[in-house]
């Protein structure tokens, strides 16, 4: 079986565009290409987006064509299409001035959810349809095929890229290296990203896709559907995604009134193999073109009427951090020895050399936790700062467990037993001081500048011959308690190692001036005894920064609608569904939006504080303060709607293009394209930002309670 086209199908638009249709079985048995007639529609291009939604995220698409069955051979592929899988079929759509020349206008995949066939002679007519990949996206979970399983940080455009090759897959048939596969047009810039024509900032920034993924009670992980990711970092850059003019197109929704005259604002093609490069390899070109055409003479108004969204009184949202200090990478340094570190997944922390992950035993070099004091874990958790009420917390369970191949036969004597000791501490580094607060289950402590190593808990003592017996069973201790406020703002470690102890006693518990577990003792090797933290097995368990004892992982965001400095009193107020990534707040979050420096060539930790919107000379704020506040511009004071239809007399008219239309700037939202008539018809929302004063309101929250439901607008 190979692929095979066994559709082509043509026709000439009113106004002489020609359009060829190819339809391709993926996995065809003939080579046979069909050429049944087109409906006279020829074919419909229907985008779907939210109701009353300026800044809807994904905008999916989908194409609708009927065909004159005429004969058995036509008949056969379509009941090859009603019996496919989803991506058995897919077809492209071409377009040309000339019938000689044809560029990709669209593509997709068919449904095999075909019009029901008529019990008629032939010729019969049947209704194709085909999607561009991202409605089905709903029920595919993002880390599907992409790759994404041990925690890392991507580029933001590499995720869109990932996904729309992995998981929609038209990347090979259509596009060659040198195409454009992604269009985009954001401009949303911190200060050491800089606003420059070939710098894109979704080049210039990453983010740990552990963001957009749920821990389960079992530990285990629940990622998001691919639509609902990228949707939601779609609304966190307030832009659009869809399909239009043989490309996946990126577009920041203010963009379009920023790109009448003089065109400044930048527009970047890139090829469909994503280069990790900060300079944006895979970047074919860019320029500061417009998207905005001008309707009058060759696009013109053809029936409908103009209606208004209402005023926005203030717009809000939650930027949810995940303030969860046991979610970040999590580093094993052996004696500060950085060529050992071992990076693990998402709440499994190693403990020690020795310990076990995803069912291996981490083997480094010089095994010193077992023999002696020096060995430890440093685990850097972020930036904390001491507000009144501010503590941390840690639940944690430990576990004592060894190789298979750890041999205890050369042992005798019924008290040789084996013991650890687990000691831990948070490390507070602030300005001019350092703070200590031991980790102990027993003895009552508080933040100190001396450091101390008081042992937090005990594993044993137990038989040897019970160890090696019932491993995995009773070997476990929990370490769960909350510090006292905090005392400085600064930097959180915990440090925490462990002394595993084999003595020959009858009585006395292991203390560390005993001798500890050694080669000499016995041959079992001290290394395969292993102290670990398995995966989390509930949400209660963690580390976690606590104000007041409750969790805070939301910042809340808000900006009023103040024409003269005074907040209005009419109007809506718009809630924005939670975003899951933005600016830190600390560099310990998961959802924090790392940037790049290009003075220093290098990632910054993401809680840069100075985003600004196209290039504008406004002091910086965080990208969730940047998105509420573009948002409220356009609709300061409402927003027209255009819902009619619009005549393309000669040319061309794209989804991605705005019109112009009494010197205000409509974006396509709800429309549909007659191809055979050269006509779209739907809704386009002005955009419009002169003339608005605003103020703007931002602050964690702690017990303000803020839903996800929001006015639709």
């Amino acid at each position: 079986m190979s692929r095979e086209k066994k559709f082509e199908l043509s026709l000439q638009s009113d106004n002489g565009t020609y359009y060829r249709i190819d339809v391709y079985n993926n996995n065809a048995i003939s080579s046979t290409t069909y050429t049944p007639k087109l409906g006279a529609d020829g074919f419909t291009l229907t985008y779907q987006t939210d109701n009353d939604n300026r800044f809807t995220g994904l905008i999916p698409s989908e194409v609708t064509f009927d065909i004159l069955v005429t004969e058995d051979g036509e008949q056969a592929v379509v009941n090859d299409i009603r019996g496919s899988v989803y991506g058995g079929f897919n077809m492209s759509i071409w377009k040309s001035s000339d019938d000689v020349t044809y560029e990709l206008y669209w593509a997709g995949l068919l449904l095999n959810d075909i019009s029901p066939e008529q019990d008629i002679s032939r010729p019969t007519r049947i209704k194709l349809t085909a999607v561009c990949g991202l409605a089905p996206l709903k029920d595919i979970d993002f880390n599907v095929d992409t790759g994404y399983s041990t925690p890392s940080s991507f580029q933001t455009l590499n995720y869109f890229v990932n996904i729309f090759n992995n998981q929609i897959g038209l990347q090979d048939y259509y596009w060659s290296l040198t195409d454009t596969y992604i269009t985009t047009s954001v401009d949303w810039t911190t200060d050491t990203m800089t606003s420059i024509v070939y710098r894109d900032p979704l080049v210039a920034s990453r983010f740990n896709f552990m963001a957009y993924v749920e821990i389960n009670e079992d530990g285990s992980k629940k990622f998001k559907s691919s639509f609902e990711f990228l949707d939601n970092v779609c609304k966190a850059w307030g832009m659009r995604c869809f399909f239009s003019d043989g490309r996946w197109h990126l577009i920041q929704v203010n963009n379009y009134d920023n790109w009448k005259a003089p065109n400044t604002h930048y527009i970047r093609n890139f090829s469909k193999v994503y280069n990790s490069s900060n300079a944006g390899a895979s970047l074919l070109s860019s320029s500061n073109a417009s998207y905005t055409t001008t309707e009058g003479t060759d696009i013109k108004r053809y029936g409908g009427s103009f209606d208004f969204l209402p005023i926005l009184r203030s717009v809000e949202t939650n930027y949810n951090h995940l303030q969860s200090f046991d979610m970040p990478f999590f580093y094993y340094f052996n004696n500060s020895d950085s060529s050992t570190q071992y990076q693990t997944n998402l709440n499994e922390i190693p403990v020690w050399n020795g310990y076990i992950f995803n069912g291996n035993i981490y083997t480094g070099t010089a095994y010193d936790i077992n023999r002696g004091l020096t060995d430890s874990l440093v685990i850097s958790l972020g930036e904390v700062s001491a507000l009144t009420g501010s503590s941390i917390s840690i639940n944690r369970d430990f576990t004592l467990g060894r190789a298979a191949s750890v041999d205890f036969s050369d042992v005798s004597g019924a008290q040789d037993k084996i013991e650890v000791q687990i000691k831990a501490r948070f490390k507070l580094v602030g300005a001019s001081d350092t703070y200590y607060h031991p980790l102990s289950t027993v003895v009552a402590t508080d933040w100190t500048t001396t450091s101390t190593a008081t042992t937090t808990a005990v594993i044993g003592p137990s038989y040897l011959n019970e160890f090696y017996t019932n491993i995995g069973q009773n070997f476990n201790v929990n370490i769960n308690l909350q510090t006292q406020e905090i005392p400085v703002d600064g930097d959180l470690f915990l440090e925490i190692y462990a002394i595993c102890y084999y003595n020959n006693y009858a009585s006395a518990l292991a203390i560390e001036s005993q001798i500890a577990i050694t080669d000499t003792t016995t041959t079992a090797d001290p290394t395969d005894i292993l102290v670990y933290s398995a995966p989390e097995s509930s949400e209660d368990q963690g580390i976690k920064y606590l104000i007041d004892n409750e969790v805070v992982i939301k910042k809340f965001f808000r900006s009023f609608n103040a024409p003269s400095g005074t907040t209005i009193s009419n109007g809506v107020k718009l809630e924005i569904p939670e975003l899951f990534i933005g600016s830190g707040p600390t560099s310990g979050a998961v959802g924090r939006i790392e940037t790049y420096n290009y003075t220093t060539a290098s990632w910054e930790d993401g809680t840069n504080a100075t985003w600004r919107a196209y290039g504008a000379a406004v002091a910086g704020t965080e990208i969730t303060q940047l998105l509420v506040e573009e948002v409220i511009k356009g609709q300061a004071s409402g927003a027209r709607v255009f819902n009619g239809s619009l005549k393309i007399t000669s040319g061309e008219l794209n989804y991605f293009e705005g019109i112009e239309i009494d010197g205000t700037a409509f974006i396509p939202y709800q429309v549909s394209y007659n191809a055979n008539e050269d006509t779209w018809s739907g809704e386009w929302y002005g955009i419009d930002l002169s003339g608005n004063t605003l103020n703007i309101v931002t602050g964690t929250i702690s017990n303000i309670p803020v839903s996800n439901e929001f006015t639709p607008w």
